[in-house]
């Protein structure tokens, strides 16, 4: 009786363990509603990839395809700080056959010594970099925002604030629906105030380890190990924030750059649908 009880025991956690490390990508879905958003928009759909740090993920490129999205957004991180970026440039080079993309940077890009050149390659493919400003896009007479900020390139949360407010009072005031990409989902106290009816960010990789009931995350970035932020079990890891202002989506990310693997945190793609909020 006892050896059935260790083997199952054995069994059990050999199970647990295999489905913590699950690594199939997971494409999660968001319809995000707003009165602001002009009916030519309704069901614009944005794929949302981040922190994909130069590591390649079986079936991606196909998946985002599959979904058919009017734009693709890069919320930072497309290579890591070590190794080449070519397989992120080859990543790019597929997406942009499929729709626009746009992206910003991350920390990862921007601890890069040759980070310039691997700008002028993704520009040459035709990835538009957002450097704290914005775009707009015209359909059938209504327009609505896509805007981006730089990653702050500082582990000092009070700079990292000074430069978000130095950054958004270089945009020209806008009354339309706004969008904006920015990287690091840990500064949202720092972002919510500001105006922006949706914030898509990444940077938190999920929490790296999650609980499997709740799905927190465990542990932030070393990045965010600054100020008084948690370094357990972060505010902003992924998944969908509310405050009075804003809602924010943060993406899980699809690479690694820890050495210590994803547990119960498989690589993940946002889908996100706009829908005009219809008059009741």
């Amino acid at each position: 009786m006892k050896k059935l009880i260790k083997a199952a025991a054995l069994t059990g956690g050999a199970l647990f363990v295999l489905k913590g490390l699950d690594n199939r990508l997971e494409i999660t879905h968001y319809d995000f509603s707003s009165d602001k958003i002009p009916p030519p928009f309704d069901g614009f759909k944005i794929v949302q990839v981040s922190d994909y740090h130069s590591e390649p993920v079986p079936g991606l490129v196909e998946e985002i395809k599959r979904e058919a999205p009017d734009i693709i957004v890069s919320t930072g991180d497309l290579s890591d700080d070590n190794g080449s970026y070519l397989p992120a440039l080859r990543l790019c080079e597929h997406l942009t056959d499929i729709a626009p993309v746009y992206a910003v940077t991350g920390n990862h890009d921007l601890w890069r010594g040759d980070y310039e050149q691997f700008e002028r390659e993704l520009s040459s493919i035709g990835v538009v970099t957002l450097h704290n400003e914005r775009r707009i896009f015209t359909l059938r007479g209504s327009e609505f925002a896509l805007s981006g900020i730089d990653d702050p390139f500082t582990t000092n949360t009070s700079k990292a604030a000074d430069y978000i407010h130095t950054s958004v009072a270089k945009f020209p005031k806008y009354n339309g629906f706004e969008i904006l990409l920015f990287h690091r989902a840990n500064l949202f106290d720092h972002l919510k105030s500001y105006g922006f009816d949706l914030i898509l960010a990444g940077h938190m990789h999920g929490g790296q380890f999650r609980l499997p009931t709740s799905g927190k995350g465990l542990v932030s970035p070393r990045s965010g190990w600054v100020g008084k932020a948690s370094v357990f079990f972060p505010k902003y890891v992924g998944g969908r924030y509310k405050s009075t202002h804003t809602e924010m989506i943060v993406n899980r990310g699809t690479g690694n750059p820890m050495i210590i693997p994803r547990l119960f945190n498989r690589p993940e793609i946002t889908v996100i649908t706009l829908k005009t909020k219809k008059e009741k």
